[in-house]
């Protein structure tokens, strides 16, 4: 049996201050080498391109809450499998937190902010066990701190995985109205492993979706060496730009990854896209009266979608033909 010395235990359903919760290093790391690496990786110890001369890849899905990571994530793994990727997600790890449970009972909303310090780390240490035994890696993230994957990414990058990033490109009115539909609906995207379901709080979206999110990934992808291959990719796995190192190690093209992002974020939405967006928003409207938990409302998403449609208008022959991207192809060469 496993007993982790932490004493948080004691205060767990008094303080509301989530940086209280924070474990020490020590009993960070044990909860990783004991539990996490057991439950979550073990199986993968003998997977990894150590004696085959094989080049690890790591994929990277970046984009902001409610963007649809997770849906492309799924396609993604249905193409690559075969690679047998450790698929990486920071919120995964919060339940391996001592105090979860006890924060889940007595104080809900402080839950995920309570336990988030822990599952960055540990979605570190993952990242680091990955690389020391050369694991293809599936990687999700929301770019809530985009040090940390400034810093993932180029980890991987030194230790000579070729390194793939799909940037989503998904308009604010998008995603902000997706955190409300996957929560009613009980999507996936809404309940990570046992984490409990939850709605997407508004600061927290914009926090993704603003300057120093993913548009800050955006920009490191641009201006550093630590990628070797990037696309930026709307809903419906649409590619608007993409990029990739010749032998010379340069982008082969203009780094112009932000700058698409951007651009993409200004175009009015395709009929099938707009179509879902309708839908959805019926479907929201319907479940008005039934929580009281929303903090993003319908005015917000028709708001953004106004201001969309007006500013896409105006710029209409900027916008770049979209073509579906073949995943095969892009990370397999098949």
């Amino acid at each position: 049996m496993i007993v982790m010395a932490t004493n948080t235990k004691d205060f767990a359903a008094a303080s509301l201050e989530p940086h209280d919760y924070v474990l020490d290093e020590e009993v960070n790391q044990k909860i990783f080498d004991q539990l996490i690496v057991q439950e979550e990786l073990a199986h993968l110890k003998d997977v990894g391109h150590l004696t085959d001369g094989v080049q690890p890849v790591v994929v990277f899905v970046v984009g902001q809450t409610g963007a649809g990571k997770t849906r492309l994530a799924s396609d993604l793994m249905g193409v690559i499998q075969g690679l047998r990727p450790a698929h990486l997600i920071a919120d995964v790890y919060k339940t391996y937190h001592p105090d979860y449970t006890t924060i889940v009972k007595t104080a809900p909303h402080l839950a995920s902010p309570s336990t988030s310090t822990d599952a960055r780390k540990w979605l570190d240490l993952a990242s680091k066990w990955a690389i020391q035994r050369k694991v293809d890696v599936l990687l999700e993230s929301a770019c809530r701190h985009p040090e940390d994957f400034t810093s993932l990414i180029s980890s991987f990058r030194s230790a000579g995985y070729r390194v793939m990033v799909a940037l989503m490109a998904v308009p604010e009115c998008l995603s902000l109205l997706g955190t409300m539909v996957r929560y009613y609906e009980r999507l996936p995207e809404a309940q990570s492993a046992n984490v409990p379901l939850r709605m997407t709080p508004r600061k927290v979206h914009y926090e993704t979706y603003a300057s120093d999110g993913i548009l800050a990934a955006a920009d490191f992808i641009d201006n550093s060496t630590a990628a070797t291959n990037v696309v930026v990719v709307r809903r419906n796995n649409l590619v608007a730009y993409q990029n990739y190192r010749g032998p010379d190690g340069l982008w082969v093209r203009p780094a112009s990854a932000l700058a698409s992002l951007d651009l993409e974020r200004t175009r009015p939405l395709p009929d099938a896209e707009h179509g879902s967006f309708l839908a959805d928003c019926h479907y929201v409207e319907e479940q008005k009266g039934k929580s009281s938990v929303a903090e993003a409302t319908l005015s917000d998403v028709e708001a953004s979608l106004a201001g969309l449609m007006s500013m896409g208008g105006r710029l209409s022959s900027s916008f770049p033909a979209l073509k579906p991207l073949d995943i095969g192809e892009w990370v397999l060469g098949t």
